[in-house]
């Protein structure tokens, strides 16, 4: 059977993904990564193509992040983004704060899934 447009069924669910994926992380705003602990929180701002923008370290518990994603919005700003997404790996309840926070400050937030994360760490420069 020929498809008239072709565009196949598998083509269309692709570009419905990606146009979440766009929507929740426009290329207009930076990522901020942060990496949840309990008492230490590894946060870093990139662009789309994995370039750190800046990195820092906060000692201090999720609900306390607040001033951390002020930090970042500063640095995506300088680096001339008009935004920032956090993003998180879902770890306990840390995440569910963490969304709350961005939230108050009108930031898109997204949560990864962690298999995916050390797929993209393998595949970008080769580490476990």
């Amino acid at each position: 059977m020929n498809n008239a447009n072709g565009v196949s069924r598998g083509d269309r669910n692709r570009n419905a993904r990606l146009a979440r994926l766009r929507a929740a992380v426009p290329t207009s705003n930076a990522i901020v990564g942060i990496d949840l602990a309990d008492a230490k929180q590894m946060v870093v701002v990139c662009d789309h193509d994995s370039k750190v923008l800046a990195r820092r370290t906060f000692r201090c518990k999720a609900w306390d992040l607040g001033r951390a994603l002020d930090w970042a919005t500063g640095h995506a700003s300088k680096a001339g983004f008009t935004g920032a997404t956090v993003a998180c790996e879902p770890t306990g309840h840390r995440w569910r704060v963490l969304g709350q926070l961005a939230e108050e400050r009108s930031m898109s937030f997204v949560c990864v899934q962690p298999l995916l994360t050390g797929r993209a760490r393998r595949d970008e420069d080769l580490t476990h």
